[in-house]
C-alpha cells in the first residue's frame, strides 16, 4: 500500500531530493510537476551524473534518502544502466549519463509540465 503524502510533504521531499542531488554534484537537476499534463505521473526529477559510477552513487544516495523517509520503491532499479529510474510514491527519478540524457531529452518530451524551482545548495 502506498503512503499518501500531503502537498506540503511532497514539496518537502522534492526539495530535499533536489538538495541530495546538488550536494552530490549532480549536473542539471530539474524537478517537474507532470500532474496537469499526464494522469499517470505526478513528479519527475531528472539529473545527470558525470560517469556511470557517479550515476550509481547519486541513485544509491537517493534510495537511502527515500527509505529513511519511509517511502517504498515501486520497482527495483537497474543500477548498471546509463538511465537509472527510481520509482517512489508519485516521484519518478531519472539519473542519466550525459549521452543518454541528450539522446532521450525528457525535458523536451514533457515540455508542457511545470518546472519547480529550488534554491541551489
Amino acid at each position: 500500500m502506498k503512503k499518501s503524502l500531503s502537498d506540503s510533504e511532497m514539496m518537502e521531499i522534492l526539495g530535499e531530493s533536489y538538495a541530495v542531488l546538488e550536494e552530490k554534484k549532480a549536473l542539471e537537476t530539474v524537478v517537474m510537476d507532470l500532474s496537469r499534463v499526464n494522469s499517470y505521473f505526478e513528479y519527475f526529477i531528472i539529473a545527470t551524473g558525470s560517469s556511470m559510477v557517479h550515476c550509481k552513487s547519486l541513485a544509491r544516495d537517493l534510495r537511502k534518502y527515500f527509505t529513511a523517509k519511509g517511502l517504498k520503491e515501486g520497482m527495483k532499479p537497474d543500477m548498471n544502466s546509463g538511465w537509472i529510474i527510481l520509482d517512489y510514491n508519485g516521484i519518478i527519478v531519472h539519473v542519466f549519463t550525459e549521452e543518454l540524457r541528450e539522446y532521450y531529452q525528457l525535458e523536451k518530451l514533457w515540455a508542457d509540465a511545470e518546472r519547480i524551482e529550488f534554491e541551489e545548495v
